[in-house]
């Protein structure tokens, strides 16, 4: 299967799918996750902490554009990663299927919301159709920042073990790289050093979690200051689902209805936030208006209905952001299906906060 994230003004619709019920496969697929999810939800509750990053430091670069990113190196694992609690990317379920690995790079800017001390935590399953780990399987992380769009200026993040990177998997040993095109790490020339082993065979599940530092030319709100929606319905009986699925239906009637400018309203905080952190030109700006113009009247893709029963409540940042996942994939609820090639499918994955106590839910 196909899978494509947009979570930058990017929509594409048609009319609603004639589809009226749930399909005997999704109720298949649900019921087959139970444990699995289960299983996630103990995970989380045994790891909260009360700690909460970023931990604020006064920023030393001016106006300097820095971007800091990671690049990933993955084999026989599914996984998660996230930067102060939010979901930063993902790599599981349909995705995974087939797939060895994944090699990459991801941005992290766009949720460093200020120059400080950040928490990465990695989430890590067995590869896709497994149950539990079993021997071999790695993740290589490795930090780094460059300037001004040009790779050639990077600078790895020596605390974080610098270009050989962190290797996250059930061996004692880990590769030390030498240096590929643009300074990226090349991981088939090296040694090996004593590394601490992950006690992974046999479990189904198991988190990592570090912190690094990073700077940016920025300090920014964000939803660093929101209401903590989590304590809310723990402390106060709110009912956040509830609330929630009621702005998610007014999302999904804006895309069914091809309301551009209704869009463009919804997503305005989350996209200003970016702009400011990927230090977007207006021409940029622009361009991904015009982006979301097109393809919100794409007439290639269906617009899935919503079905309640296949939400999943999922607090991010620490109790501070909230969104609904399909319990069928753990993906975003509102979706589109290419009905030329029902294999692809695009969804839109939407955070949202209460920015004061007493103010209604809105995207960020």
């Amino acid at each position: 299967m196909k899978k494509l994230n947009f979570i930058v003004l990017l929509a594409c619709i048609t009319m609603v799918s004639c589809q009226d019920k749930l399909s005997e496969k999704t109720k298949k697929e649900i019921q087959e996750k139970q444990a699995f999810w289960q299983t996630r939800t103990e995970l989380i509750n045994k790891n909260k902490t009360t700690m909460e990053y970023p931990i604020k430091k006064d920023t030393t670069i001016g106006n300097e554009t820095r971007f800091n990113a990671i690049t990933l190196n993955s084999g026989g694992f599914q996984f998660e990663i996230y930067i102060d609690d939010v979901l930063l990317t993902n790599f599981k379920g349909e995705a995974a299927k087939g797939q060895g690995g994944r090699i990459g790079s991801e941005q992290l800017n766009p949720l460093l919301l200020t120059s400080g001390t950040h928490e990465i935590k990695v989430r890590m399953y067995p590869s896709y159709g497994k149950k539990v780990f079993g021997p071999g399987g790695a993740i290589a992380l490795c930090f780094y920042h460059y300037r001004d769009g040009d790779l050639r200026t990077m600078i790895y993040n020596e605390k974080m073990r610098g270009e050989d990177g962190i290797w996250l998997d059930q061996d004692n040993e880990q590769w030390v790289s030498t240096k590929g095109e643009y300074g990226s790490p090349d991981y088939i020339k090296g040694h090996f050093e004593p590394k601490e082993p992950l006690p992974l065979k046999g479990l189904p599940i198991y988190e990592w979690r570090s912190t690094f530092d990073a700077d940016v030319p920025y300090d920014l709100t964000g939803w660093r200051n929101s209401v903590n929606l989590q304590k809310e319905q723990e402390d106060e009986k709110k009912n956040i689902k509830a609330e929630l699925i009621a702005e998610y239906k007014k999302v999904h009637e804006i895309i069914k209805n091809r309301d551009v400018e209704g869009y463009l309203k919804l997503v305005k905080d989350r996209e200003e936030l970016l702009g400011k952190t990927m230090y977007y030109t207006e021409k940029e700006r622009k361009e991904k208006i015009k982006m979301a113009e097109e393809l919100l009247n794409n007439s290639d893709y269906e617009l899935e209905p919503l079905f309640e029963e296949t939400f999943k409540l999922e607090y991010q940042a620490y109790g501070k952001l909230v969104t609904l996942l399909h319990l069928a994939d753990g993906e975003g609820i509102i979706r589109l299906t290419n009905k030329k090639d029902p294999n692809e499918n695009i969804y839109l994955d939407f955070l949202f906060q209460r920015k004061e106590k007493g103010g209604k839910l809105s995207v960020i």
